[in-house]
């Protein structure tokens, strides 16, 4: 069923605060819809003006924009064969630039083209594309994932657990990553979230309360850890289990945090754990290694 809706371009104009343009979008569809999530993205990419969606069979690109120079009306582009949920983060994306008034293209013509590593950008630089990419991506977090109405759903915030993580990516239909780092951005308990593959780290995302994760890209996951030694089929999720804080966090933080890990198995050996902290009741014991005995959580 076709959702038709109407958004007045006049009321986005004076801002190009990306949280603060996806509010201003949710706050006027909220009325239009019995149900606002997850948020109807291609819609209202429509209703703001996007006349077609056409795909992009360059491989070297997950999304494009084609926009006019008054920023009126504008053309998106997605990567053929894009997972349904990879293709909403990509419009949203998309949208997030042909919405803010100072996104034009660095190199003078009227077309955004964004790569995986664009939509992975996020913080401040002194590299102008690379902020409009970090806007994009927080314009798309807060969109598809609008905190407001999130945080209406009680299940999502007690202690951090991936099963919160999945239940947030079905909610709103995105990605378990995309989930993982609006979860992390949202949630109030200082937690981790450690992406590998094969048995090596993709990369990390960290509470800003908690950003002491001593892992770089590449490294090997230690051994000894619940990431590497729990077996299961894809979607199984281990117990939340302490875990040996030297694992995961160099010397001098690793004495003042007791650590909690949970391991979820995807596809293609892909996992997605989860690290949670207390302050360490044993912050001057320097023989934790000695007295360590694994604990579960629930």
């Amino acid at each position: 069923m076709a959702i038709n809706l109407t958004i007045n371009r006049m009321e986005l104009a004076d801002t190009g605060h990306p949280k603060k343009l996806a509010e201003l979008v949710v706050a006027q569809i909220k009325p239009q819809l019995e149900k606002l999530l997850p948020i109807p993205i291609e819609p209202i990419a429509t209703a703001c003006g996007i006349e077609e969606f056409h795909d992009l069979p360059t491989d070297g690109f997950e999304g494009g924009l084609i926009q006019n120079e008054e920023k009126t009306h504008g053309y998106i582009l997605i990567k053929a064969g894009s997972r349904p949920d990879r293709r909403r983060f990509t419009v949203a994306h998309e949208l997030g630039h042909f919405l803010n008034p100072f996104h034009f293209a660095t190199d003078g013509t009227e077309k955004f083209l964004c790569s995986s590593q664009h939509m992975n950008f996020n913080g401040t630089s002194h590299d102008p594309r690379h902020d409009m990419e970090a806007q994009a991506n927080e314009f798309a977090a807060n969109i598809l994932m609008p905190e407001k109405p999130l945080r209406a759903i009680s299940k999502l915030w007690g202690s951090p657990q991936i099963q919160a993580i999945l239940d947030l990516q079905s909610v709103c239909n995105v990605s378990k990553e995309a989930a993982a780092r609006r979860f992390i951005d949202l949630h109030e308990e200082p937690c981790a979230v450690i992406f590998t593959h094969n048995g090596k780290i993709r990369y990390s995302l960290s509470h800003n309360d908690f950003s002491y994760i001593d892992v770089a890209r590449g490294q090997s996951v230690h051994r000894k850890s619940l990431t590497s030694i729990f077996s299961g089929l894809p979607g199984s999720v281990s117990e939340q289990e302490e875990t040996d804080s030297f694992l995961w966090l160099n010397e001098r933080d690793a004495q003042k945090w007791d650590l909690w890990e949970e391991v979820l198995v995807q596809q293609d050996g892909y996992r997605m754990t989860l690290l949670t902290v207390e302050k360490s009741r044993f912050e001057n014991d320097h023989k934790f290694e000695e007295r360590w005995t694994p604990r579960f959580r629930y």
